[in-house]
């Protein structure tokens, strides 16, 4: 199978190590607010809120130390396909706000696995970091700007719309 043919809007391998991080963080990070307490509201609630604002910090640390690091030369491994972990089965959830900051990881998450970069052994080229940092901000400024502001909403006549999403992962013992 050609490379070229591994990436695409649901790819199943990267050959930018570094991408592999970033994929798995957004597939946690989409987990963790698909699962979260808030899923079944129309809102976030503010441990929900303190979690969402922890993940986007820590991409963003992420993005910072990969783009400090040199783009490696390694020409006897690249290209070579790292396997990624599916992408996590999106559920429907009551909450707009979980969507909405789903719908955003999603989007870095595609972004940078169908980038320039991901074409690269590691590291990100500038207009891929820009690309990167736009998407966090937007998931900042949603956070304080609407979601802090504007919710939780009112919704006796629409609401409860979605099933519960249930239980997030459970232990050893579960």
């Amino acid at each position: 199978m050609a490379i070229d043919d591994l990436v695409r809007e649901d790819p199943t391998h990267v050959i930018n190590h570094d991408l592999v991080m970033v994929h798995n963080m957004c597939n946690r990070f989409i987990r963790e607010v698909q699962f979260s307490q808030s899923s079944n509201v129309s809102g976030l609630l503010a441990s929900d809120q303190t979690r969402v604002v922890s993940y986007i910090s820590a991409l963003n640390t992420l993005k910072d130390w990969i783009v400090s690091q040199p783009t490696l030369d390694l020409p006897e491994t690249h290209p070579r396909p790292y396997a990624l972990e599916p992408r996590v089965t999106l559920k429907d959830t009551e909450s707009e706000s979980v969507a909405m900051l789903i719908n955003l990881v999603r989007a870095l998450d595609t972004e940078m696995l169908n980038s320039q970069s991901a074409r690269l052994p590691s590291g990100l080229i500038h207009h891929d970091q820009f690309r990167f940092e736009a998407l966090t901000a937007k998931m900042a400024s949603f956070i304080t700007d609407y979601v802090a502001t504007a919710t939780p909403l009112d919704l006796p006549e629409s609401a409860p719309d979605e099933a519960i999403t249930g239980h997030g992962q459970g232990g050893i013992g579960a």
